[in-house]
C-alpha cells in the first residue's frame, strides 16, 4: 500500500497546470508524521479493508509537496522514525517497504538535498519529472520569476544519473495543449539526449480548450512517435501502453470498479488529517470535506474510504451518455479526485475523450505492427 506524507506545500516552481490550487508555504510537522506512523504500526484494522490486505504486502512511503525536497530534514527525520518503527513490529511487511518521491530535479543544486538523497539512496525510488524537450519543458515548468527550468536540471543530470542509475533511465511527464507541436521532438530528444527508455506521458484530464486543429497535429505527432518506436522497440512510451487497447461493447454495462486506487492510498496532510489519497489533500480542492481520519485524536471513519472506492467505480461515476456507449471508455482516464475538484460530485469527467481517442488508434497500430516484426 501506498502510504503518502504531504510534507510541504511549499514549492520552488510554478508549473501553469498544476492542480495543487490553494497551497501555501507551510510544512508538516514532525509529530503529525510520527502519530499516522503509529496509527499504520499499532492500529491498521482501523483502515478499511482494502488498505489492510495491502499493507500486508508492503509499504510504499510515499513524499509529496509541493516538492518534499524543499525539507529533507523532515523526510530524514521521518524515515529513521517510521524504519525503527516497522522493524521492532510484528507486521508481515516489516521487511517490505520503500521510499517514493517525485521531484522536479531541481532542487538538486542544493547540497543538504543532494547528502539526503545519497544516504537513502538504496530504499529510494527517486523520479524526476521532465516534460520533453528543453523549449516544451521551458513553457510550463518555471520558477516563481518565469524563467525556464531546463538548464538547472542538466547541470546535475550526471550526478543523478550516478547515484540514481534505474531511475533516471524513465521520467513522468505531464502534457497539455501547448505541448502538442513538441511531442515528437520531445520523445526523440528525451531518448537520444538524456537516455530515457521508460518514458511516461500523460494529459493533463482538465480542460486545457483544444481544438480540431489540435487533435489534428496531436494525430500527426502521434504518427511520427510510433514509427520512430517501431524503429527502436526497446522505449517504453506510455502514450501507447496496451491498456489503450481495451474495448467494449456499445451496449456492456460499465465495470463496478476504479481506474485507480484512490480510497486505499491513506495520506497525512499538513493539518494532520488523513484523507483517501493526496489528490483529496485541502490544497487540491476547492473544499475539503473528506478527512476520514485525525492523528491527534487517532480516530478514523473507513466509511469515507469506501465511499471514494464505492463512487469512484466507472459504473457510478460515469453520468453522459456518450461514454457510457463508447468503445473507448475502458481504455479512457480520469482521477476521481480531480473529477471532484472540479464538479463537486464524482461525476467523471470528458475532457480527453478525443485525445484518448486518438491514443486507441495509434496504440493499435503500434502494436499490430510491433507484433508483426517480432513474428517475421
Amino acid at each position: 500500500v501506498t502510504c503518502t506524507f504531504n510534507t510541504t506545500e511549499d514549492c520552488n516552481l510554478r508549473c501553469k497546470y498544476c492542480y495543487e490550487i490553494n497551497k501555501k508555504p507551510r510544512n508538516l510537522d514532525f509529530s503529525y508524521a510520527k502519530k499516522f506512523i503509529d496509527l499504520i504500526v499499532d492500529h491498521p484494522e482501523k483502515f478499511n479493508q482494502k488498505t489492510q490486505k495491502l499493507l500486508e504486502k508492503g509499504i510504499i512511503m510515499d513524499f509529496i509537496g509541493g516538492d518534499s525536497l524543499m525539507d529533507p530534514l523532515l523526510l530524514s527525520r521521518i524515515i529513521d522514525y517510521f524504519a525503527t518503527r516497522i522493524l521492532a513490529s510484528d507486521m508481515s511487511c516489516k521487511n517490505r517497504w520503500r521510499i517514493s518521491i517525485s521531484t522536479n530535479g531541481t532542487l538538486f543544486e542544493r547540497e543538504d538535498v543532494r547528502h539526503f538523497c545519497e544516504e537513502y539512496h538504496s530504499v529510494m525510488s527517486l523520479g524526476v519529472s521532465i516534460d520533453g524537450c528543453p523549449e516544451l519543458h521551458d513553457l510550463n515548468r518555471v520558477d516563481i520569476n518565469g524563467n525556464g527550468t531546463m538548464s538547472r536540471i542538466l547541470k546535475w543530470w550526471p550526478w543523478y544519473r550516478e547515484w540514481f542509475p534505474i531511475e533516471s533511465k524513465g521520467t513522468k511527464s505531464t502534457l497539455a495543449k501547448s505541448s502538442i507541436p513538441y511531442i515528437f521532438k520531445s520523445l526523440k530528444w528525451m531518448k537520444e539526449e538524456l537516455g530515457l527508455k521508460w518514458i511516461n506521458q500523460n494529459f493533463i484530464m482538465e480542460d486545457s480548450g483544444c481544438t480540431e486543429e489540435d487533435y489534428k497535429l496531436f494525430d500527426s505527432e502521434m504518427e511520427k512517435c510510433v514509427n520512430y518506436i517501431l524503429e527502436d522497440p526497446s522505449i517504453y512510451w506510455g502514450m501507447i501502453g496496451k491498456e489503450f487497447l481495451q474495448r467494449k461493447e456499445p451496449d456492456a454495462p460499465l465495470e463496478t470498479i476504479g481506474r485507480c486506487g484512490s480510497g486505499c492510498m491513506p495520506t497525512l496532510s499538513i493539518d494532520g488529517l488523513i484523507y483517501p489519497c493526496f489528490r483529496w489533500l485541502p490544497h487540491t480542492q476547492k473544499t475539503a470535506d473528506h478527512a476520514a481520519g485525525n492523528v491527534e485524536t487517532g480516530e478514523m471513519d473507513s466509511s469515507v474510504f469506501e465511499e471514494v472506492v464505492t463512487k469512484s467505480a466507472k459504473s457510478y461515476c460515469t453520468r453522459e451518455e456518450k461514454c457510457k456507449t463508447c468503445i473507448y471508455e475502458p481504455a479512457c482516464s480520469y482521477c476521481i479526485g480531480g473529477c471532484y475538484a472540479e464538479y463537486g460530485d464524482f461525476i467523471r469527467t470528458t475532457h480527453i475523450c478525443e485525445i484518448t481517442k486518438i491514443q486507441c488508434k495509434w496504440a493499435e497500430y503500434y502494436w499490430r505492427n510491433h507484433e508483426n516484426t517480432n513474428n517475421a
